[in-house]
């Protein structure tokens, strides 16, 4: 695979909740399941891009058809097995060291903290990230949309896009 990435690379699923960048001598991922919680020597995109190579795409891909969806550039959500509805929405620019990428449908709930944003998952576990919560709550509508879009086809027959993420 490009970039060195072999195929030990972490495979995002419907049981991840996050990635968080970790930076220490050895791993660049923090990553949290609904059972356990591993690290990754990966940064958290190139797991985001292995996951979507798997599933017939690249990451730019993917963020490419989501920036035509929502006419945006930054913090783009990622629909990265939109058929077993994964998606991982950035709380922050790829670029931040605190940016954690979270899975749209592990979120129960969410709250402002303390200055940050603390997230309820599906699990009764949580996560503070450092974000205000009007921010978080853009993205998370941002990324209900992108999925509405997607899924038009199911509801209303013939598909609107010009692409097929499935």
């Amino acid at each position: 695979m490009e970039d060195g990435i072999s195929s030990s690379v972490y495979i995002i699923t419907q049981q991840t909740k996050a990635i968080l960048t970790h930076d220490s001598s050895y791993y660049r991922s923090r990553i949290l399941e609904t059972q356990r919680e591993s690290h990754s020597i990966h940064r958290p995109e190139q797991i985001i891009d292995h996951t979507c190579l798997l599933y017939g795409s690249t990451l730019e891909g993917r963020r490419a058809a989501v920036k035509d969806i929502l006419k945006i550039n930054s913090k783009v959500p990622v629909p990265i097995i939109p058929g077993k509805g994964v998606f991982m929405l950035p709380t922050s620019s790829t670029k931040n060291k605190d940016c954690v990428w979270l899975s749209f449908y592990q979120i129960k709930g969410y709250e402002q903290r303390d200055g940050q944003t603390y997230i309820v998952f599906n699990d009764g576990t949580g996560l503070y990230v450092n974000t205000s919560e009007k921010s978080f709550d853009l993205q998370f509508k941002r990324t209900s949309q992108v999925i509405a879009q997607l899924n038009r086809s199911i509801f209303f027959g013939k598909r609107s896009l010009p692409w097929n993420l499935y």
